[in-house]
């Protein structure tokens, strides 16, 4: 609940009278790991007229904001395959008027990008009170020996790391990108934990839509 007040630190920051005092570390993983679910929201268009999802992607990523990698999980164990058909995707073809401006809104990996940075950032210096990294870090580890719940933030940024990579291929393959095409946004893309995602998210080619044509 505590975290939750603290949502991608507006509280703290803004110093409201009802914020709770939580360990910044925790803080940090929560909020970093709450950013990184939200970027899924830029694969949205996995989810379309005509590729079908047993479990409908929208409502997937929302549940990600409670139950993170829990929700992940049994959507990419049961996602339709992405089929090299040549067909072009359109802005116009993801599943919801709603889902397709968020997929294609080009400020999302910035956006999440910065606000993760900051919970970085705050996990080592922010609250003062908590000391130095070495204090902090001693204090927090002695946290997550009893805290189950925070632990299992911490296994699901590990989950999150090993499974971004595997939207990327396909969603590149939907713009229309062959395999040996942005090579270095690609690899970056799928390797490099977070930052990887916000920077593909941030200069990946755009869907076209049939309003243009």
């Amino acid at each position: 609940r505590d975290l939750s007040i603290n949502f991608f630190l507006v509280s703290p920051l803004l110093h409201l009278p009802f914020s709770p005092t939580v360990h910044p570390m925790l803080e940090g993983v929560f909020n970093l790991l709450l950013s990184w679910a939200a970027m899924f929201a830029g694969f949205l268009s996995d989810d379309r007229k005509n590729k079908p999802n047993l479990l409908p992607f929208g409502p997937i990523v929302i549940g990600m904001q409670f139950l993170t990698s829990a929700f992940l999980l049994p959507y990419l164990a049961l996602r339709s395959e992405e089929k090299d058909t040549g067909a072009i995707v359109y802005k116009e073809d993801i599943s919801g008027e709603i889902q397709a401006k968020v997929s294609e809104w080009r400020p999302l990996g910035p956006f999440l990008g910065t606000v993760g940075t900051g919970a970085i950032v705050w996990a080592l210096i922010g609250r003062p009170e908590f000391g130095d990294f070495s204090e902090r870090y001693s204090t927090f580890a002695d946290l997550m020996s009893i805290d189950r719940v925070g632990s299992s933030f911490l296994v699901d940024l590990a989950i999150f790391a090993m499974f971004q990579g595997w939207f990327i291929d396909d969603d590149l393959q939907r713009r229309g990108v062959q395999s040996d095409d942005l090579v270095v946004l690609r690899n970056f893309a799928k390797f490099v934990p977070f930052f990887g995602l916000a920077t593909y998210l941030s200069f990946r080619p755009e869907l076209p839509s049939r309003d243009e044509n």
